[in-house]
């Protein structure tokens, strides 16, 4: 196995472990969440935290290796890989920034709305919101990582 392909799969390791995470999420814990198990969920999210930002680490510098590997510069430019490595990185870092603010501001703000006994619904229509919208840029993304490598 050469380091090229070792890269790659830890790239894809990654985006199967925090988008997985994000999909089991908002379509099995928040549905819970929503129907009165919020502490269970907020429990959940706290407990995937770690491991998220784990493959969030891991995809982001795993993707700059892959980025190198893609040749000289002049040559990604002129085959339209360069734009659409623009656009794919761009995505990346709204992604990166949407679950950030779901994970260490909205949570903390619906964990105080359960513990003072206040409305828990507009928060968890927000990390809905939040959820699908990194959901969404991850088909983008992905997409984009496959037309990025059959341009080659």
């Amino acid at each position: 196995m050469t380091l090229a392909l070792a890269v790659v799969w830890l790239h894809l390791l990654g985006v199967v472990v925090w988008i997985g995470g994000v999909m089991y999420q908002a379509h099995v814990l928040l549905p819970a969440a929503r129907a009165g198990a919020v502490a269970a969920f907020l429990d959940a999210a706290r407990r995937a935290r770690p491991v998220t930002w784990t493959a969030i680490s891991v995809v982001a510098l795993t993707g700059f290796y892959n980025i190198t590997q893609l040749g000289p510069l002049e040559r990604v430019m002129n085959s339209g890989a360069g734009m659409l490595l623009v656009v794919k990185f761009a995505l990346v870092i709204v992604a990166i920034a949407v679950a950030a603010q779901r994970d260490f501001a909205r949570l903390p703000i619906l964990r105080s709305a359960l513990h003072g006994s206040g409305d828990a619904t507009a928060e968890l229509k927000a990390i809905v919101r939040m959820d699908r919208t990194v959901l969404l840029i991850a088909v983008i993304v992905m997409y984009l990582g496959l037309a990025i490598s059959r341009m080659r």
